[in-house]
């Protein structure tokens, strides 16, 4: 069975399983036989445009209206009293309000995900990764791109902005401070230039620049950091320092 054959499987096969346990779990129950039974039905539907999208919210929804007719209350269509009809209308409209929040919903999630895929692979192609600490709650989030940077994956990154900072070469600390609590408090972008240590105690340059981001109270929430690796470029930098130091040094020489 392909993806899509399996798609529209689960599509037919959620509305009928979730209906099927509204409408079964109504008929045994007598005192769920009333209008209250409706909000049943209507979790089955939520259910189903949950697992599988709006068409199986459709189908659920026309499901559900039929499995009331049939249960709620017993007795042929023509028995059902206007009260009846106006309940029923009224769970249509609500099952058709909550497919459109749920679609709504869906794409804004496909959206996200999609801007998401889109920032994750500019950032592997720069070879950047991204931090965000927030300084109310303390929470520390950092991309995947970031853990290459820094030469430790999954656990092995630190999950805290204390643990990560520790990774900073010991020398460099001081500067990333400073950089960090002036942009802090005067709200300007910061970019500095520090070593950190690897797993392996090696050394590793990398830039690190950003922002502070304010709540609507003007106090600082986020702070936000964008790390390159620079290591080749720091060691073309000292090559070349080299170079110049070495002609700066050599004797002078005359044509005779």
């Amino acid at each position: 069975m392909g993806p899509r054959s399996q798609r529209i499987f689960v599509q037919i096969l959620t509305p009928l399983i979730c209906v099927g346990a509204a409408a079964m779990l109504t008929h045994s129950v007598p005192m769920l036989r009333t209008k209250a039974s409706l909000f049943l039905f209507l979790a089955a539907v939520i259910c189903s445009s949950r697992l599988g999208g709006w068409p199986s919210g459709i189908f659920a929804t026309v499901l559900s209206i039929g499995a009331v007719l049939f249960i709620w209350p017993a007795g042929p269509l023509s028995a059902q009293t206007p009260q009846d009809w106006v309940g029923l209308i009224i769970f249509a409209v609500i099952s058709l309000m909550v497919l459109s929040l749920n679609t709504s919903r869906g794409k804004s999630e496909m959206a996200l995900r999609a801007s998401e895929q889109r920032l994750m692979l500019a950032l592997d192609s720069a070879h950047m990764g991204v931090w965000d600490y927030n300084l109310l709650t303390r929470k520390f989030w950092w991309s995947t791109t970031l853990e290459a940077i820094y030469g430790r994956t999954g656990p092995e990154f630190p999950t805290t902005y204390g643990r990560f900072f520790g990774f900073i070469h010991f020398d460099d600390q001081p500067m990333f401070n400073r950089a960090i609590t002036r942009t802090i408090d005067e709200g300007t972008d910061y970019e500095v230039d520090h070593r950190i240590v690897l797993p392996d105690q090696s050394i590793r340059w990398v830039n690190t620049r950003g922002r502070v981001f304010f709540n609507e109270n003007s106090r600082a929430e986020r702070i936000v950091g964008v790390a390159t690796d620079i290591t080749m470029k720091k060691k073309i930098e000292r090559q070349q320092q080299l170079s110049r130091d070495a002609a700066d040094e050599a004797p002078m020489t005359t044509v005779a």
